[in-house]
């Protein structure tokens, strides 16, 4: 029942209560009987009001109070009885129904009174728990730890200290939740709150702001070097690992920090400063720390600006494709191709990718931008086919977020039947680390992706993972290995001989073996002593845009033809 019709229905029955109680004075006054008129309209009419009183308080809840005034109800009504002079009742009645019942309903009422006076200032209580706390780990909340850092502004403006504002993200959390679930997710949330507590000082304040983000906030702070000691001992709390069910977890975290009053005088510029450095954190080196300047404000603001100006050429289209050269060591014949998108700026002319991948893939945007590689790609071999030129197989990189999408393997489908190519002039290409995320998953689709024809490379090998063990578990053609890794090959001996483990073991798997980033003759020779098969890199060419690729596939088949 709504408010406003409780509320009606309240005023009906009063109206129809003392409607029925003057009809009944009225009809005993008619008829003559001995009555006092006037006191037994009065007490009638504070019985009605005692008995609205009782329906009103049932919707409470208040048991002592409803009772309470249910008894004094009996009571009055009682007393209204006795104005009826032409009935006798007995003296213990009186006694019991109006005198004990009058004191026990007062009583009662009484009691009630106190009993809901106690109900809401716990409830009150309650209220402010949950408004100011975190009901998961019992630390503030977003709210109370902004009353805080407020009230640490006021007081420090007098007193000339500073504030020191951290935010807490722990890198990879999503991993966590993905892969174990998001109940151990809430434990490991509620260890790193517990052991957060043990470390920060009496004046100081600590919050869980939303997910896995934590703000702390370093009162009475006067040298910089005090900051970076917590800050360093934030981080070796996370030295030992998480214990999960017998299992271990090893978490990190990245630390932000803007300082009162240097990087503002608010609450919502030290937070969005104290953020903007975690962020930076995380991207330059996970489980550090960095504190705010404003270099990193001009840096999301580019960032931002792209996010938006990346958004209309998607609409556009202002993206196209170059395409480096996969060559085989031994005959240096082109095998295949490695689609590498571009954005060609209305303004700016060419944009690299390293520019604007890391928005694309925190804005959610990069799942649109491998579609539409993919089908770039399917329509330039169409259009090679066409004219009669032989097309080679097109790798085409696919991003963790875009790999992960439950209607991934539909959106394969459906551009390799809409622009008519078959499934074997493409490949797929995915790092290790996006596999790892959750090898159950990865290997279902892979091997669905293998079914269909088409090829399957592993991207970035060496700069992850770098586990041969589940080389054997993944359906994988391609080994690609990471250039960090083949720069290494020439000083280390160390990283030769693990290089020539990782060809020998691929071979035995039936896998081939692909380097990238070769730039040196010597890198070259290397590789090829170590039976590596193929190579990418800049020393056979960098990527190239479609006209002078052309003309490099023309001239790869004359040369193949003359042979």
């Amino acid at each position: 029942m709504d408010n406003k019709n409780y509320k009606k229905n309240i005023v009906k029955i009063f109206v129809f209560l003392i409607s029925l109680f003057l009809l009944i004075a009225f009809i005993l006054v008619k008829n003559n009987l001995d009555i006092d008129i006037g006191d037994f309209i009065f007490e009638g009419i504070c019985f009605i009001i005692v008995i609205i009183g009782f329906i009103i308080l049932l919707e409470f809840k208040v048991k002592p109070l409803s009772i309470g005034f249910a008894v004094f109800a009996i009571s009055i009504f009682n007393d209204s009885l006795d104005e009826l002079k032409f009935i006798s009742f007995p003296e213990w009645q009186n006694i019991i129904f109006e005198k004990a019942f009058l004191g026990l309903g007062i009583a009662l009422i009484v009691y009630g009174f106190y009993k809901a006076i106690e109900e809401k200032n716990i409830l009150l209580k309650e209220l402010n728990y949950l408004l100011f706390s975190d009901p998961l780990t019992n630390l503030l909340n977003r709210r109370a730890i902004e009353n805080k850092l407020s009230e640490s502004i006021e007081k420090t403006s007098k007193n000339n200290a500073k504030v020191g504002i951290l935010f807490i993200g722990l890198d990879k959390f999503k991993l966590i939740n993905d892969s174990l679930g998001h109940s151990a997710g809430d434990y490991i949330l509620k260890k790193v709150a517990n052991r957060l507590r043990v470390i920060i000082r009496e004046e100081d304040a600590i919050a869980r702001s939303s997910g896995d983000e934590f703000v702390l906030i370093l009162n009475e702070i006067n040298k910089l070097n005090e900051i970076v000691d917590i800050v360093k001992n934030i981080i070796d709390i996370f030295e030992t690992p998480f214990t999960l069910k017998e299992k271990e977890v090893d978490i990190n975290c990245s630390i932000g920090i803007s300082i009162f009053p240097d990087n503002g005088n608010n609450v919502e510029t030290l937070f969005k400063n104290a953020d903007i450095a975690m962020y930076k954190s995380k991207e330059n080196q996970r489980n550090n720390y960095e504190f705010y300047n404003d270099i990193m404000s001009e840096q999301m603001d580019k960032k931002l600006e792209i996010a938006q100006r990346f958004r209309v050429a998607l609409e556009r289209k202002e993206f196209i494709l170059h395409y480096q050269p996969k060559v085989n060591i031994k005959t240096n014949k082109v095998t295949g191709l490695e689609a590498l998108v571009r954005w060609k700026h209305p303004k700016k002319g060419l944009i690299y990718p390293n520019n604007f991948i890391p928005v694309a893939e925190e804005t959610g945007l990069i799942k649109k931008l491998d579609q539409y590689i993919l089908e770039l790609s399917c329509l330039q071999i169409k259009e090679w086919l066409n004219k009669g030129i032989t097309s080679p197989n097109i790798s085409v990189n696919i991003s963790g977020k875009t790999f992960y999408e439950n209607d991934f393997l539909e959106k394969i489908e459906y551009t390799l039947k809409n622009t008519g190519i078959d499934s074997s002039f493409i490949s797929i290409e995915i790092t290790e680390t996006a596999a790892m995320k959750d090898k159950e998953y990865a290997y279902k689709v892979l091997e669905q992706i293998r079914e269909k024809g088409i090829k399957i490379l592993l991207d970035d090998f060496g700069k992850g993972y770098s586990s041969l063990s589940y080389l054997k578990y993944f359906p994988i053609d391609i080994l690609k290995i990471d250039k960090s890794f083949v720069d290494k090959i020439c000083y280390n001996n160390i990283d030769s001989s693990i290089m020539r483990a990782i060809v020998d073991m691929a071979k035995a798997l039936n896998l081939k073996v692909l380097a990238e980033g070769v730039e040196t003759e010597k890198q070259l020779r290397l590789l090829e002593d170590l039976n590596c098969e193929e190579y990418q890199g800049y020393l056979f060419s960098k990527p190239l845009p479609v006209d002078k690729i052309e003309i490099m596939l023309i001239e790869n088949i004359e040369k193949t033809e003359a042979i």
